[in-house]
């Protein structure tokens, strides 16, 4: 039986995997993504750069530069890593919110840091932390999870530092033009969205926007659209359960009740219904 946990904040979650996996192959996404090196022989590959990794490093992505781990022994190879939504900060507090904790994932887009001594322990740390955390169905739990990695992009913010000071961006041309996308969409997926709109504000072609964002995310725009607008809406459900399907529905940008229902099904694998009525009583994250 998979575990019930609160509210699932990152998209993927690996805590000192060992061996290979799906996400051993050539991959992008949008969502954001920390990986930590435990040990073994690696090299990680993002875009055309090559690292030779050691114990201790630490990697954040913007996710839509596609990568992956080169594993010499598999059986060695051990690794930490989650992918997330940059819409959870809306989870954090405003003053964790108003400080801008995503700003090194948005500025350096992909980024290498080199760990040793007291960063190092500090780092192996929080990552325990959160995945003691992580598979618990206690609310208590869920907020010493949210703390926890709060405090890791914290600390990711403070290695980051000179590194944003300088903002040596290292992101593509094309990756530079979907995160433009990806930022207009943020600002307006509860309203509208033609891709007129996007093709006007980037002064390109309807089709070189589609062709652009599906060749760097793996999807097309209006999946990237209606994924957003789900996440927001169990965020809606989660923290606002006095409002109805209809409301959320409309408030996070969909014009019609059955094609809400329709796309949330299909993505979290319950009815909106379902869902709402699950969490008002559990107050947890239900799972499908």
């Amino acid at each position: 039986m998979k575990p019930l946990h609160p509210y699932r904040i990152f998209t993927h979650f690996y805590y000192k995997c060992r061996g290979l996996n799906a996400s051993t192959t050539f991959h992008s996404h949008p969502q954001y993504e920390i990986y930590y090196f435990h040990s073994g022989s690696c090299q990680f590959i993002i875009g055309d750069r090559v690292i030779e990794l050691q114990p201790g490093d630490l990697i954040i992505m913007n996710g839509m530069s596609r990568h992956c781990p080169k594993v010499d022994e598999p059986a060695e190879y051990v690794r930490t890593m989650f992918s997330f939504e940059p819409s959870l900060i809306q989870l954090f507090s405003r003053e964790l919110q108003s400080f801008d904790v995503l700003r090194p994932f948005e500025l350096l887009s992909n980024h290498h840091i080199r760990l040793s001594g007291q960063a190092k322990a500090e780092c192996e740390e929080l990552l325990e932390r959160i995945n003691r955390h992580y598979f618990k169905n206690e609310t208590i739990r869920y907020h010493r999870l949210l703390m926890a990695f709060g405090d890791l992009l914290l600390f990711i913010y403070e290695q980051c530092r000179d590194a944003m000071e300088d903002n040596r961006r290292s992101s593509s041309e094309r990756e530079r033009y979907v995160k433009k996308m990806i930022d207009y969409i943020e600002r307006r997926y509860a309203e509208e969205v033609q891709l007129e709109d996007i093709a006007a504000e980037l002064h390109m072609s309807r089709f070189h926007v589609m062709k652009l964002f599906r060749e760097v995310t793996g999807m097309t725009v209006f999946d990237y659209l209606y994924k957003r607008r789900i996440n927001q809406a169990k965020l809606l459900f989660f923290y606002k359960d006095e409002q109805t399907v209809t409301d959320v529905c409309y408030q996070v940008g969909f014009k019609h009740l059955p094609h809400f229902s329709r796309l949330f099904k299909k993505h979290v694998g319950l009815s909106p219904d379902q869902y709402r009525k699950k969490i008002r009583e559990s107050g947890v994250e239900p799972t499908a």
